[in-house]
């Protein structure tokens, strides 16, 4: 599974920042990837109102794209063992997790091996990132937050360490 999942993340980062630069539309400056002030470029406006840079807007699209590519190139056999997304919450009456649409101290990360059939029986966990940010690119665990993101969620299992999948690789949590 990790081999798939570094294989498209990588494919949706290439793919993404080809497609997002349409003939005649935006260009990149260099021609292949934005640059740090493209990356904080205002781009839109989300539902709640607060705005939404090009990196945010890079971000959302391959995830978007990185999932049904791992949807696609995984057997059919062991689709039942990950989730896309899944929000677990604490349950002090199990003294596990169990899965929810929303509310606060809520963990959700991007994606989970699991038992079969059993989204609560976490075996791994992996969050995708996409940096944007020349800073970042080297290193996720730079981009705000990471470390404790991963942190959390290795709370979810101890079965293997809780990692990024970046375009530059697969990097695991430093316990």
């Amino acid at each position: 599974m990790e081999k798939v999942l570094k294989e498209c993340v990588a494919q949706a980062h290439a793919d993404v920042n080809v497609s997002y630069q349409q003939p005649g539309g935006f260009k990149f400056k260099n021609g292949k990837f934005p640059d740090d002030v493209e990356c904080k470029k205002i781009v839109g406006v989300d539902a709640a109102g607060e705005n939404v840079t090009l990196a945010q807007e890079l971000g959302r699209l391959k995830h978007a794209a990185a999932f049904a590519c791992v949807k696609a190139r995984l057997p059919p056999i062991i689709r039942d063992n990950f989730a896309v997304e899944p929000r677990y919450k604490p349950d002090p009456e199990t003294n596990g997790v169990v899965l929810t649409n929303k509310g606060p101290k809520t963990l959700h990360p991007d994606f989970v091996v699991h038992g079969t059939r059993n989204a609560t029986d976490v075996q791994c966990v992996y969050e995708l990132k996409f940096p944007c940010l020349s800073s970042n690119k080297l290193d996720p665990f730079t981009v705000a937050g990471a470390e404790a993101q991963l942190r959390a969620y290795q709370k979810l299992t101890n079965r293997c360490p809780a990692a990024i999948v970046s375009p530059e690789g697969l990097f695991e949590l430093r316990i």
